[in-house]
C-alpha cells in the first residue's frame, strides 16, 4: 500500500517536472528565445565579435560562458521568487529579460562548443545534459502529455476556428469598405 502511494507521488513529480519541461521547450525555447537566438545570429556586430571570439583563450571563454549561464539562471530564479511570492509583474517582466542574455549565452556556446569541449569535466556535464534530455523525450510519460498537449491544442484550434473566421472576414471587409472609402476619394 505504501509502495503504490510512493509510486504515485512520484509519478505525479514526474509529470509535474515533464511538463514544466513541455512548457519550457515549445513555450520559452521555440516561440520565444530561438527567434530571439535567430535575430542575434543575424547581426553584422555579432559576426565580428564572432571572429574575436575564436581568438580568446579556451579558458576566458569558460569563464564568459560560465558567468552568462550563471547570470541567467540566478536571474530566473530571482523571477520565479518574485512571482512566488506575488510580484507577478515584476516577475514576468525580470524573467521575460532573461531571453535576450540567454539566446547570447547560448549563441556563445556554439561558437565556442569545440573549446568549451576540451574541458574533459564540462563535456562530461554536457553528455549527461544531453542524456537526460533524451531520457525525457523517450519516457513513456512525456509521449503521453506531448500527446494530451497536442489533442488539447487541437481541440482548441478547432474551438476557436469559428470566431477566428468571423474576425477575418469582419477585418477583410472593414479593409475592403476602407480601400472604397479612400478610392472615391
Amino acid at each position: 500500500m505504501l509502495k503504490k502511494i510512493i509510486a504515485k507521488i512520484a509519478d505525479i513529480f514526474l509529470g509535474l517536472l515533464v511538463t514544466i519541461y513541455i512548457v519550457l521547450e515549445e513555450l520559452v525555447w521555440d516561440k520565444i528565445a530561438e527567434p530571439i537566438y535567430a535575430f542575434i545570429h543575424s547581426l553584422k556586430i555579432l559576426q565580428k565579435i564572432e571572429t574575436l571570439i575564436y581568438r580568446f583563450d579556451r579558458h576566458a571563454l569558460l569563464v564568459l560562458f560560465l558567468a552568462l549561464f550563471a547570470l541567467v539562471e540566478v536571474q530566473g530564479i530571482v523571477a520565479l521568487k518574485l512571482m512566488a511570492t506575488g510580484q507577478v509583474i515584476a516577475g514576468t517582466a525580470l524573467y521575460a529579460g532573461k531571453f535576450p542574455i540567454a539566446a547570447f549565452t547560448f549563441w556563445l556556446f556554439n561558437i565556442s562548443k569545440e573549446k568549451l569541449m576540451t574541458f574533459g569535466w564540462f563535456r562530461r556535464l554536457y553528455e549527461l545534459l544531453i542524456l537526460a534530455i533524451h531520457k525525457i523525450k523517450s519516457s513513456a510519460i512525456h509521449q503521453h502529455i506531448v500527446a494530451r498537449l497536442k489533442s488539447v491544442k487541437e481541440w482548441l484550434k478547432n474551438r476557436l476556428s469559428g470566431p477566428r473566421l468571423f474576425v477575418r472576414k469582419l477585418t477583410e471587409k472593414f479593409r475592403i469598405s476602407k480601400y472604397y472609402k479612400n478610392s472615391r476619394s
